[in-house]
């Protein structure tokens, strides 16, 4: 009986639909001349006045169960909060994206893996096949964080009872504690282009990579599963991860430590 396990992704699918009427027959008569408005002026991104964060947590838990009372799946998700989330918008504001996130990973667990979950199990009584049941998990650490940002890393377990490796995940975010906002790679650097191409660079030539070919990884497969946006802190400089299952049968992710000093020329000044 095969079991899937499912990386839990949060996605949001915005369909935008427009209708024009049709255009009237033009006039004869000469049309009045707009007088021209100015542009609209954009709102500024709001800037909060730092407050030091004291990290908490916020745990979403679910068991699910079949018909007859037997559990199934359990899931537990550790996602980060603070204590003093009151005193700055910001940190209110990376604690709701987190609330956000924790709920539609409890939705797709509902829809999907728990599904799956509950038809191993009717079909394990028929087929006479023993029945593990299954287990998610999600836990967090932050390993960086100045007056300006916050990096979380995030891991992602799922098995079944006994099961000798679980399927584990990687998940990383970048937070400007100033403004709450969501920050990516390219914000990072005065020229992304170039700094991943640098962060690829000393990656090929790391020891972890050498590792990797040995045990039969090519260099065009770390190549084309880089991923720049894979990324958490630490005070040392980033950690660049390979999903499970990117560089062959691996269970668990392969991390891989660039400093800041091999990236500073293209660094921000408000990281390292």
């Amino acid at each position: 009986m095969k079991r899937s396990a499912l990386l839990p992704l949060t996605a949001l699918l915005l369909a935008l639909v427009s209708c024009s009427p049709k255009a009237p027959a033009p006039s004869s008569s000469t049309a009045p001349v707009p007088t021209p408005s100015a542009p609209p002026t954009p709102s500024p991104t709001p800037t909060y006045t730092y407050v030091a964060p004291v990290l908490s947590e916020q745990v979403f838990t679910q068991d699910y169960t079949a018909d007859d009372g037997t559990t199934v799946l359990s899931v537990s998700y550790t996602l980060p909060d603070f204590e003093n989330k009151s005193e700055s918008p910001a940190l209110a504001a990376i604690s709701a994206w987190y609330a956000a996130e924790g709920q539609a990973l409890l939705d797709n667990t509902t829809a999907t893996t728990a599904q799956d979950a509950l038809s191993d199990y009717e079909l394990s009584g028929p087929l006479g096949l023993p029945f593990q049941p299954m287990k998610e998990e999600m836990t967090y650490t932050s390993l960086y964080q100045n007056e300006q940002v916050i990096s979380f890393a995030r891991e992602f377990y799922a098995s079944s009872e006994g099961t000798a490796h679980p399927t584990v995940f990687r998940m990383g975010e970048l937070f400007d504690l100033t403004t709450g906002a969501s920050l990516t790679f390219t914000q990072c650097f005065t020229d992304a282009i170039a700094a991943s191409e640098q962060a690829l660079e000393y990656i090929l030539a790391s020891d972890t990579a050498a590792g990797l070919m040995q045990q039969g990884v090519e260099k065009a497969q770390l190549q084309a599963a880089f991923q720049p946006e894979n990324f958490y802190l630490t005070k040392d400089g980033f950690v660049f991860w390979f999903q499970s299952g990117d560089l062959g049968a691996n269970n668990s992710p392969v991390e891989i430590p660039v400093p800041y000093s091999a990236l500073k020329e293209y660094l921000v000044s408000w990281i390292g």
